[in-house]
């Protein structure tokens, strides 16, 4: 199961990372091993309930107890639970490319908008316009993809 494309997310999955805590405990994680004593400081949590938790995280798959032959036992994320936080290239670029075709059929919207021939002439469209809802979602779309296609850019900056 090293290929991230294999990992199934179930009933046990969503379960464990319905809980804020789980999911700061994992988030902490993400950055080294770390004791139950350590991540109870960290999270302002008593350790029985570190403890209760990091158990639900190890019965679906996404933590691991590492035993080193000394007195205390390090939790890491397993490959699984380092995919949840990293998801692969090709998502990224799928997330992208889709984002950037939505950005070119808006960007193609407005100006079908701006060049239909009408006979009255308009720079901005009316309410009282056929089109103008068209016009509105374009817009939108050109808007929010813009921003997921400067966000996917920045995230690739920062990453690197």
């Amino acid at each position: 199961m090293e290929n991230p494309a294999e990992y199934t997310i179930d009933k046990s999955t969503i379960d464990s990372l319905s809980s804020d805590t789980r999911v700061l405990i994992l988030t902490s994680l993400r950055g080294r091993h770390k004791t139950n004593a350590e991540l109870s400081k960290e999270l302002s949590l008593k350790s029985p309930t570190i403890h209760h938790h990091l158990e639900r995280l190890k019965e679906s798959g996404l933590v691991e107890p590492r035993e080193d032959g000394h007195k205390w036992v390090y939790y890491h994320l397993t490959p699984f639970g380092q995919a949840l936080f990293n998801p692969d290239k090709k998502m990224k670029l799928s997330i992208a490319l889709s984002a950037f075709l939505t950005f070119i059929t808006g960007l193609v919207a407005v100006v079908t908008y701006f060049t239909l021939p009408r006979l009255n002439i308009r720079i901005f469209p009316g309410l009282d316009d056929p089109f103008f809802p068209m016009f509105v979602v374009a817009v939108i779309a050109l808007g929010t993809q813009a921003l997921i296609i400067a966000y996917i850019i920045l995230w690739e900056r920062g990453s690197s």
